[in-house]
Formats: C-alpha cells, sequence, structure tokens
C-alpha cells in the first residue's frame, strides 16, 4: 500500500501542476541580433582591429541583474557576431575605466574564473527555451564551459569540455575578448537555417557586477539568470554551415608503479608495476544525437576526494569526478540530489574496474534521450562473462509544454541471473521567473524480492528576487536499494516547508542584501511514529564587494530506535534527544589577492555538548599561485563512554599555473580519525587542444603514537602507500 500511496500522492501533484500558467520571453526585436556570414575568418588573438569587425554593427545595451537590476551597465560593452561554415565567432569589447584594476589570475582551464573579470556565452541551439551551452572566458582567455539542462546550471554541469580557441588583451580601454566555437562541438536541429536563443553576460569583479544581454531580471536570480534559457534572445541567419563528420577519437596509453606497505600488500611483493592502453571515441550520430564509446576506461588523473568525517548515522554523498560520466550529467539526473537519486554513477566501478561501455545522449524533436551500458568487472578477462557486471541507465524527458517537460529513468544491474532494477517518472513545471512545482516516483525490485519497494516526491517553490517560499514531501520505503542509487535515508515520510525573505538595501552604502530565512521539517517512519525534527531560523547579511555574515539558531530532535557508533569507540543508545544549537559564519570576498573565512557552532548534542570551529584562508599570490587552506575542528563531550573526543581534519590546497596550457595542483590532506596525510599531486600539460599529458602522485602516510596532535614532533611517519603514474591522452578529430 505504501508504494501506491506514493504513487498517488504524486500523482495528485502532477494534475495539479498542470493548471500552472507558464512564461517565456515576450518577443522583442532588441532581443534579436543576426549572425553575419565571413568568406574569410578572424585571427584569433583577442586583438578586434580585424577588418571583418569593423563592418559588423555591435550589441552594446548590457544592462545589470546585480547589483542594481535593471540598471545599465557602470562600463561599455561591444559584442559582434559572425560566422563562416566551420565556426562561430564572437568578439568583445569591453571598456573599463580603471583597466588596471581588472581581476585575472586564474590560468587553469575548468578553474575559479568567478573571481577573475570573466565574460559567457549562452546558446540554446535547438530553441527550446530550457538547454543550452555556456561558454566562459575570463581576462586572460582562461576557458570554462558547461551544458545547462532544463535550466538547471549546477557545479556538475561545468564538466563538459568542448575543444574552442578563446585570446585576450588588456589594453589602457579594458580589455577585448576573440572567441572561435567549431559548429562540429555544438548540436543542433538538421534544418537549412538555424535559430540560436543566445545570452551574452560580463562580470566586473571588483565591482560585484553581472550583466546581461538581453535584460533577464534578478527574479530570475544572479548566477542562475545564466541558467534562464526561456529568456535569451535570438541568433538568427546562420545557414550552409559544415556539418563536419562528427568523429573524434582520443586514445590513451599510461604506465606508472605503485609501493605499498608491506603489511598491507596482498601480494608477494609489495611494488606493483602497470602499463595499459584504451580509448574513447565520440561520434555525431546526427546532428543532433551523440555516441560515446569508452574501451579499458581509465580515471588516473581525476582529483582526489575531499576528506570528510562522519559524526551522523546516515551515509556520507561524495560527488562524482569522473569526466566520462560528468559529461551531460543533468540530463541523467532523477530523485532528491546527494539525498535519495534514482541514479548516481559514482556506483559504477566502485569496487572494480569499467572495462567497457557506451552512451548516447542528445535530442529528437522535444524529447531528450541518454542511453548508459557500461561492463565492469576485475578485470578485460572478466569481459561478457559471467564475473563481469552490466549496468544499464535509459533516460527520457520530454517537453510537454513551455519550460514543463516529464520523463522516465530506468536502471539495470546484473551478473549473472542476479539483477536490481528500477523504474522512475518525473515531471518539472517552471514557472513566473524562478517558480517550480517538481514531483518523481521510483519503483526498484530484485530477483530475490528483497528490495521490492519505492521512493515519491513532490515539491512546489514560489520565487522571485524578494520572496521565496516551498512545501515539499518526500517518502521512502523501507527497503528502497536501486544498486545504481543513492540512498541516505530509507524508511521515512518527509513533510518540509522553508521561506525566505530577502530585500536589497539601496540606502545603506556597503549593504547590499539582507537574507531572512526558515524551515521546518518533520520525519516519522512508514508506521507513522515521529523520528526528527528541525526548525532553523537565519538571517544573511550580504555586502556590496561579496563579503558575507550570517548567523542561525537550530533545533532539532532525533529519536533513535537503536544504537549507533558515532567512531568505533562510542555507541550512543537508542532514546529521544532534543538538542539546541547556534552558529555564526563569515567570508570575505574570494577574488581578493587574500581572503578568509571562518565558523563556529556550539550547543546541545545528544544529552552532550558539541562544538564545530572552522576556518580557512586563500591567497591568490599571482597567475601563478594560489593557496588555500582549512581546518575544521569539533569537541564533542557526550556522557557515555569515550564520549569525550575531537574530530579534525586539514587540508592544503596549491595552485600553480605556468601558463594556460601547462598547470600543477597539490592537495594534502589530514584527519584525525585514520591519522593518515594524504598528498596528491597532479600535473597537466595541454600540449594540443583536448589533450593532455598528465602526471599523478598519490602517497599516504601514517602517524604513529598515541597523541593525536598533528604537529608533533615526536611522532613518526609511516608510509601506507606511494603512487606515481603517467598519462598521455591524445584527440584525433575527423
Amino acid at each position: 500500500m505504501i508504494r501506491y500511496r506514493i504513487f498517488f500522492s504524486s500523482l495528485l501533484c502532477v494534475i495539479l501542476g498542470t493548471s500552472v500558467l507558464f512564461s517565456q520571453q515576450t518577443a522583442n526585436p532588441e532581443n534579436e541580433i543576426r549572425a553575419v556570414f565571413i568568406n574569410e575568418a578572424p585571427k584569433i588573438d583577442g586583438d578586434i582591429n580585424d577588418l571583418v569587425w569593423k563592418s559588423i554593427s555591435p550589441i552594446t545595451n548590457f544592462i545589470q541583474v546585480w547589483p542594481s537590476d535593471g540598471e545599465p551597465a557602470t562600463e561599455d560593452s561591444e559584442v559582434r557576431i559572425a560566422y563562416d561554415r566551420d565556426n562561430l565567432y564572437f568578439a568583445f569589447r569591453f571598456y573599463d575605466k580603471n583597466p588596471e584594476l581588472i581581476r585575472a589570475k586564474n590560468l587553469e582551464r575548468g578553474g575559479r574564473n568567478d573571481r577573475d573579470d570573466h565574460a559567457y556565452i549562452g546558446l540554446d541551439t535547438f530553441g527550446d527555451g530550457r538547454n543550452a551551452y555556456l561558454f566562459e572566458m575570463n581576462a586572460l582567455g582562461t576557458q570554462d564551459d558547461a551544458t545547462i539542462t532544463d535550466e538547471r546550471l549546477t557545479i556538475t554541469s561545468f564538466s563538459w569540455d568542448a575543444v574552442f580557441v578563446s585570446e585576450t588583451i588588456i589594453d589602457d580601454q579594458g580589455w577585448t575578448l576573440e572567441v572561435s566555437i567549431p559548429f562540429r562541438q555544438l548540436r543542433f536541429p538538421d534544418d537549412d537555417e538555424l535559430n540560436f536563443g543566445i545570452m551574452l553576460s560580463r562580470t566586473i569583479n571588483r565591482k560585484n557586477e553581472r550583466v546581461l544581454w538581453p535584460r533577464i531580471g534578478l527574479e530570475y536570480g544572479n548566477f542562475t539568470s545564466l541558467a534562464a534559457v526561456s529568456q535569451y534572445g535570438k541568433l538568427t541567419g546562420i545557414k550552409d554551415i559544415n556539418r563536419g563528420k562528427n568523429l573524434e577519437i582520443k586514445p590513451y596509453v599510461i604506465g606508472g608503479a605503485q609501493e605499498i606497505r608491506p603489511d598491507l600488500a596482498n601480494e608477494d611483493t609489495n611494488v606493483e608495476y602497470t602499463e595499459d592502453i584504451g580509448v574513447d571515441i565520440k561520434y555525431g550520430i546526427s546532428s543532433n544525437l551523440t555516441l560515446d564509446l569508452t574501451v579499458n576506461t581509465d580515471f588516473a588523473q581525476v582529483e582526489s576526494d575531499n576528506v570528510q568525517l562522519n559524526l551522523t548515522r546516515f551515509n556520507l554523498f561524495f560527488p562524482e569526478k569522473r569526466e566520462f560520466f560528468l559529461e551531460r550529467s543533468g540530463l541523467f539526473e532523477h530523485g532528491n540530489l546527494q539525498s535519495t537519486q534514482t541514479y548516481f554513477s559514482r556506483r559504477i566501478g566502485l569496487t572494480n574496474e569499467i572495462l567497457a561501455g557506451a552512451r548516447m545522449t542528445g535530442q529528437i524533436g522535444k524529447t531528450s534521450i541518454g542511453a548508459l551500458n557500461i561492463e565492469t568487472g576485475n578485470s578485460m578477462k572478466d569481459f561478457l562473462g559471467s564475473n563481469s557486471t552490466n549496468n544499464t541507465v535509459i533516460r527520457f524527458r520530454n517537453d510537454i509544454f513551455p519550460r514543463a517537460t516529464a520523463g522516465a529513468i530506468f536502471t539495470n544491474t546484473q551478473i549473472g541471473n542476479e539483477y536490481n532494477r528500477a523504474l522512475g517518472i518525473d515531471t518539472q513545471y517552471r514557472f513566473g521567473s524562478a517558480s517550480l512545482f517538481n514531483a518523481w516516483f521510483t519503483n526498484v525490485w530484485d530477483d530475490q524480492e528483497l528490495f521490492n519497494d519505492a521512493a515519491g516526491h513532490a515539491s512546489i517553490r514560489l520565487r522571485n528576487d524578494l520572496y521565496s517560499g516551498q512545501l515539499s514531501y518526500t517518502n521512502v520505503g523501507v527497503n528502497y536499494r536501486p544498486s545504481l542509487g543513492f540512498v541516505r535515508r530509507r524508511n521515512m515520510r518527509q513533510y518540509d516547508v522553508r521561506g525566505s525573505y530577502s530585500p536589497t538595501i539601496p540606502k545603506v552604502e556597503t549593504l547590499n542584501r539582507i537574507i531572512i530565512s526558515g524551515l521546518y521539517d518533520y520525519i516519522e517512519g512508514q508506521d507513522g511514529v515521529k523520528q526528527s525534527t528541525e526548525f532553523e531560523f537565519g538571517g544573511t547579511l550580504e555586502f556590496q564587494r561579496r563579503d558575507r555574515l550570517s548567523m542561525e539558531f537550530s533545533s532539532q530532535f532525533e529519536r533513535l530506535f537503536a544504537p549507533f557508533s558515532i567512531r568505533p569507540n562510542t555507541t550512543i543508545q537508542a532514546g529521544d534527544y532534543t538538542f539546541n544549537r547556534f552558529q555564526i559564519n563569515g567570508e570575505t570576498d574570494s577574488s581578493r589577492r587574500l581572503f578568509a573565512n571562518a565558523g563556529i557552532e556550539f550547543g546541545e548534542f545528544f544529552n552532550g555538548n558539541r562544538t564545530d570551529i572552522s576556518g580557512g584562508f586563500g591567497l591568490r599570490q599571482s597567475q601563478h599561485l594560489t593557496l588555500e587552506g582549512r581546518i575544521n575542528h569539533s569537541i564533542i563531550d557526550l556522557p557515555v563512554n569515550n564520549g569525550e573526543f575531537e574530530a579534525t581534519t586539514v587540508s592544503m590546497s596549491i595552485l600553480g599555473a605556468f601558463s594556460r596550457k601547462l598547470f600543477t595542483k597539490t592537495l594534502i590532506q589530514y584527519d584525525n580519525f585514520s591519522r593518515n596525510i594524504q598528498a596528491n599531486l597532479r600535473v597537466d600539460w595541454i600540449h594540443t587542444p583536448g589533450s593532455d599529458l598528465f602526471f599523478v602522485y598519490n602517497t599516504s602516510y601514517h602517524l604513529t603514537g598515541d597523541n593525536e596532535f598533528l604537529f608533533d614532533p615526536n611522532r613518526d611517519l609511516i608510509m601506507n602507500n606511494e603512487i606515481a603514474i603517467v598519462k598521455l591522452t591524445y584527440l584525433i578529430l575527423l
């Protein structure tokens, strides 16, 4: 009965949601620009004095979205657009009255361009008002790129890596930017003449100012206005282009060695050598469908996870970092992210190797399609054998109304006759500016009938630039376990209400906005017995230069039906617990040369006390060196055996960049639970566009002795392992 109640609850919300009216950008000739065809391509060097640019009328009417929504930009901008049979070209002139104050330090591709003066180009190539490509360039020409899915932009959206060209010049008038985007990097309809949605954005970092063309108001958010694809302008007149063969082949070779502490090694020797080859292939089946193939996949160059200490009874979430799974990952999203996901790609290859796989993504008419099939095993000898596991994901999402979608997802893991399968449906309705109705339902079944259960969710969020309110309901069955999903908490019915009020403060010179927010969360089991409640109320001051100060009070109730170990020798007994906590956090603008953040949270914790202290700093010394460090320290005193202890994590990140093609990143981490010091060094040389030479060095040392203090000079270090790997990739375009 539980699964049917979930289904009908979600279905009722879907029916109610269909009555909502949806809005799109009203047609406006000022929001339309025609691309100019050119016979001779400009030289992409940042110098916009090419004759081709002088004959093209620029876009100039950029409007602020932040900090003064609707006001003209404080600095003038000009953008010219052209194309030939192979590429789409952009020329930007960003005037600045104080060019010496332009912030430009990031040289790492895919790095923190948001800390510099930077620009975005958004292209809705299907003109569907919900999906788009996003290209980002800072004042040094350093690139990043993203895919926007259903008007949603997250950190993982920036995992897409396109091959395009961008160059800049900083001069006494400001800075200039030239960009060349190959049509082969895009997917679009097979029409004679193409009309793209388009958005252009500029950020003047020292002023905390973002300006857009066309105007997209603050009711869509400051940063999230970039993803308001339904409000994009229109780029017309693109025709007779060369679509190319759309075939990319990227082989790799890898070699390395690993030394493991003798008492931890499983083999006769504690030194292992490795060498291998593999290949990734990307093929444009058509102008709107892409097939990705991978054989003997390797992720040696992937950055290490940040160390987390778990002081709860629920699973920790570690984000996906592997490029193959991150690209177009937004299309495969289903469920509540980081909480109750029907599909979570980190489940694939978690305990074994990825032997081979295929993924198809694209759009046919109003339907977005994603399909993934990956074979995993201990070695290539297992491929398609009885010891290999097949992982399948199929995703559909159809546009049913303007800014409204309905879709389905199917996942399956199978080894021999054993399987675990999940089938889910979902719908989203975006209306007004940033308001959203969302509902989904997933059912799981397996060959043993052990995990045949369901989960569902429905929520409605009303939001503009001043107010935000949300109501949501989530139901997760006792045995809900999709093998390719992530479920933080089972056996629950959750009711959640939250809201915020965010007025701007125009008459206070240093203060920009106040955010007052609150939430109430109630969780009961499938038997109707209360499990948890939480009340939070807080306020945040946002200053003109992106400094922030926030305070929050929370009151929480937890009912434990069984004991749980907060660490191996410390157990919290079953019972009812209520605790009140208070926190204060502050941070300075991270685009400055020197920045910092700090926070403290204190109060009751399972009939005891807990104080959390955190702090971090950053130094952007130059274009070539950035240092960032962080410490999280918890002091816990519980009325149980071994209940007085501390939990500490320390990390230091060192980014060194020699140029836009050669950079290195080092991450050093320590936690006092494992007493391991871990170091990850990653060097990336982009020897040709889309091709890399990686050098990766990982090492881990264990600190001996009873004293948990990290910097005790009397402690010894024992090596756990040491790994050095070199990986070469080369992109072949056909």
